[in-house]
């Protein structure tokens, strides 16, 4: 996988660009609020449709401008490609087209074509920040190499909040309709089981690919372990076996009976993979709680990097990187690790405010971003 080409249309500040993609490193440095993420930003949407920043569009054109494109081009194994993603106005409304080579695409096709590892300072909070975090890790990976698990994902979202949006229902009316719930309760049952069963899957790989970086960085030998906690109504529990996807079922149909009091009063669904969690040890201690800020950093980028061995395991080549301003988070071990990692074997494109973070020899490129204006630097 390799980019070739970016073009951007009054996308931020940025009233028109188009930038050669195709060299191992591309690094953009400069002062903050200068547009050096906004360059990240526009490949990421032109790649999956939808900014990793905002998810209101009518924030990404330029100063005056009503309408807004990112086009990227890329190479696979399959050949070269285009897709252009752009919003303008049409009779008083808004209309947003994704296009790959000029024909229309769902966002379910777009969807992995490009595959994308995204690395932001926030990232470095995978350890020891909120839950959510850690669910959107997995998703993120996982949805990018199977379509099954993408569909999976986006119907258990729309019934989790048709099930939610019912329980509110019985609570604003102050009576229980159990016969009802217990429908919703098969159809989110059937979905998550699905989804459980694919997130055990991948995870050993993810696991193995981790524990790969987080030894090479700390000259440990299998310190690193995570264990998905899945939520019942005994409390959480770490799961050490996937008896597959009917059994799963069947569990899920059971414990969402058994919640349907507590679910009532709370008017939300309190069980399920939207509530489960990923919990990492250090030699057999969790992270979030003994770890120290340079361990949890050291597994946070473990993880992260453990993306690109898993998608390439999956896709038989790497990812690309994009790394917002996170060798700035980082000390100078670990950047030498993180740099020495992908110089030379997965495309990356880096955003740093000083260049000599970034101290990388080969096929780079750099340029110095002054706003919204690029200039190539030799």
């Amino acid at each position: 996988m390799r980019l070739e080409n970016l073009r951007l249309l009054h996308f931020r500040n940025y009233s028109q660009v188009s930038l050669p993609l195709a060299h191992d490193i591309t690094i953009f440095y400069g002062d903050n609020a200068q547009g050096k993420t906004n360059l990240l930003e526009g490949i990421y949407t032109a790649a999956r449709g939808f900014s990793f920043r905002t998810r209101h569009e009518e924030e990404l054109p330029s100063f005056g401008a009503e309408e807004w494109a990112a086009e990227l081009q890329y190479r696979d194994r399959y050949g070269s490609n285009r897709l252009l993603v752009k919003r303008y106005p049409v009779r008083g409304r808004t209309k947003k087209e994704n296009l790959l080579n000029g024909n229309p695409v769902s966002p379910r096709e777009q969807y992995g074509l490009v595959n994308l590892v995204l690395f932001t300072p926030d990232d470095l909070q995978l350890v020891k920040g909120d839950p959510a975090l850690r669910r959107k890790f997995l998703n993120m990976e996982i949805a990018q190499t199977s379509p099954v698990y993408y569909d999976l994902l986006t119907k258990y979202n729309r019934v989790l909040q048709q099930r939610n949006r019912f329980l509110k229902q019985c609570r604003d009316r102050e009576q229980l309709e159990e016969a009802q719930l217990l429908v919703w309760d098969g159809a989110l049952a059937r979905l998550a089981a699905g989804i459980l069963d694919l997130r055990l899957q991948a995870l050993a790989g993810i696991v193995h690919a981790a524990q790969q970086v987080y030894d090479g960085i700390t000259g440990t030998q299998g310190a690193l372990t995570l264990s998905y906690v899945q939520k019942r109504s005994e409390g959480e529990q770490g799961i050490t076996e996937n008896p597959g996807p009917a059994a799963w079922e069947t569990f899920y149909r059971q414990q969402l009976q058994l919640r349907h009091r507590l679910d009532y009063v709370r008017g939300y669904t309190s069980l399920g993979p939207h509530r489960d969690d990923l919990e990492i040890f250090h030699e057999g201690r969790p992270l979030r709680a003994y770890g120290s800020q340079g361990q949890q950093r050291t597994a946070a980028l473990a993880l992260k990097l453990s993306e690109l061995e898993f998608i390439r395991s999956v896709r038989e080549e790497y990812p690309v990187l994009l790394l917002d301003d996170v060798l700035s988070e980082l000390d100078q071990h670990r950047r030498e690790k993180l740099l020495g990692f992908i110089n030379g074997t997965v495309q990356t494109f880096l955003t740093v405010n000083d260049r000599h973070l970034a101290p990388v020899e080969g096929d780079v490129a750099a340029y110095r971003v002054a706003e919204g204006t690029l200039e190539e630097q030799p």
